[in-house]
């Protein structure tokens, strides 16, 4: 039995002599293997921090987006709305237009009229300096 522990003592020290010795002769690979490691989890912890950054940037910008959103359809109403006016303010126009090329033309009707008034007021004058008596109170014949 203590052979038995005198050979498992043994081949336990012959193991690890075989590893120190293993890995001293690739020491430099492992302590290359370590720091990579060491600039891969730095760069993984920076990774995160930035994915994080980006995660609070893109709810923000969906937020923002979702207020666009909004605003741009009020404004399709507001611009649908300006719409109809132009349309309405561009057939007024026309028909201001055609109204104006109808005034233009002479109408002999129109013209026996505005002379038949012209008359009228000519003559109203003199009937009303002849009905108003100098205090200038109007008589009772002009009623």
């Amino acid at each position: 039995m203590i052979l038995t522990a005198i050979l498992a003592f043994a081949v336990g020290v012959l193991i690890g002599y075989l590893v120190f010795y293993m890995r001293y002769e690739n020491r430099d690979v492992v302590i290359e293997l370590r720091n990579n490691l060491k600039d891969l989890n730095r760069e993984l912890s920076e990774l995160s921090l930035e994915h994080e950054e980006h995660k609070q940037q893109n709810f923000i910008l969906k937020d923002k987006v979702s207020d666009l959103f909004t605003k741009n359809d009020d404004l399709v109403g507001v611009v649908s709305e300006l719409s109809r006016y132009y349309f309405n303010i561009k057939v007024w126009a026309e028909k201001i237009q055609e109204l104006n090329k109808y005034l233009k033309l002479p109408d002999s009707w129109i013209e026996e009229k505005v002379q038949k008034y012209s008359a009228m007021y000519q003559s109203t004058p003199q009937t009303l300096e002849k009905d108003t008596p100098s205090s200038g109170t109007i008589s009772s014949e002009f009623f």
